[in-house]
């Protein structure tokens, strides 16, 4: 088969395997077994805890039958483990440092207050955990999907950036039209440049740990730390027990208003910033050559 064909038929095989797994498993797992209390749709690790698991099997699950079929190595479809926690751990420290300097513009333009904690003690331990978990968990469901097995064979079919492009649209898209009525075009757009940005991390280490650290991390952040309000937390509230009492106040060009500080005008220059300094530390590497048993990516570069 030629090859091309045959990453668009995986592309596919993938996507849809995906879609059909997710909402299984989480009936399996959330209504049929009733792990946790649905009936309060409020923001707390327990439940998120959950969902996201399941999502994560379920583009695992995905990934590995897509792998068989293709007849290639698992680690090929963006879980290679060389430097795995090496880039995991960078990708938390630009997530947390794209953060600290997005909040910090906000504050230096009188946009944030910190205000004080919210807990202390084994309650603190426990949310502080718990909240790291979640977002973790988040991190490599969204990743998985978008930035794994999906990019990697699009992008072998019809080329890496048009794949990424495809991909980060939509994945903005799901933001704009899945939140709400407060939902705008400047989420939106961050949410897809942001994506861009990961699946660029993505090409260069040729796995999704740098984006999934990214993620997880600039998440925690933005609403634990920081406590942020976003527009899926009922209809645009901060979590109860986030960090810190901190309240945003001002326009919304410069807060992001409820849908969050990815909403800020100010994230795009600090996205700007995101590219240039991970193309400075991680620079192109010349292409490996191809396992036996699947046909080589085309060209990314």
């Amino acid at each position: 088969m030629q090859p091309r064909l045959k990453a668009f038929l995986l592309f596919f095989a993938f996507a849809a395997l995906s879609q059909i797994f997710e909402p299984l498993f989480s009936w399996l797992v959330l209504v049929k077994a009733h792990v946790v209390d649905t009936s309060d749709l409020s923001w707390r690790p327990s439940l998120f805890i959950w969902f996201e698991s399941c999502v994560t099997v379920a583009a695992l699950v995905a990934t590995w039958i897509v792998a068989r079929i293709g007849r290639r190595r698992f680690g090929s479809l963006g879980y290679a483990t060389n430097r795995a926690g090496q880039h995991l751990l960078f990708g938390s420290l630009f997530g947390l440092g794209a953060v600290c300097v997005l909040v910090g513009a906000i504050a230096a333009l009188g946009g944030f207050s910190p205000g004080h904690l919210m807990m202390s003690g084994t309650r603190l331990a426990i949310y502080a955990s718990g909240w790291l978990i979640t977002f973790f968990l988040l991190g490599m469901a969204e990743e998985a999907t978008f930035r794994g097995a999906g990019l990697i064979t699009l992008g072998e079919a019809i080329g890496f950036w048009p794949a990424a492009i495809v991909l980060s649209a939509i994945f903005g898209a799901i933001h704009y039209f899945g939140k709400g009525p407060t939902e705008n075009l400047a989420d939106a757009l961050s949410v897809s440049l942001i994506g861009l940005f990961m699946a660029f991390t993505v090409m260069r280490t040729r796995a999704i740990w740098f984006a999934v650290g990214f993620h997880a991390l600039f998440d925690y952040a933005a609403l634990y730390i920081f406590g942020a309000p976003n527009s899926g937390n009922r209809g645009g509230t901060a979590i109860d027990t986030r960090l810190f009492s901190g309240t945003f106040h001002g326009p919304n060009w410069l807060t992001g208003g409820p849908l969050g500080v990815e909403a800020s005008w100010l994230v795009f220059p600090v996205i700007a910033l995101l590219f240039l300094f991970f193309d400075r530390i991680h620079r192109a590497v010349r292409p490996v050559e191809s396992p036996v048993g699947y046909d080589p990516p085309v060209s990314v570069q």
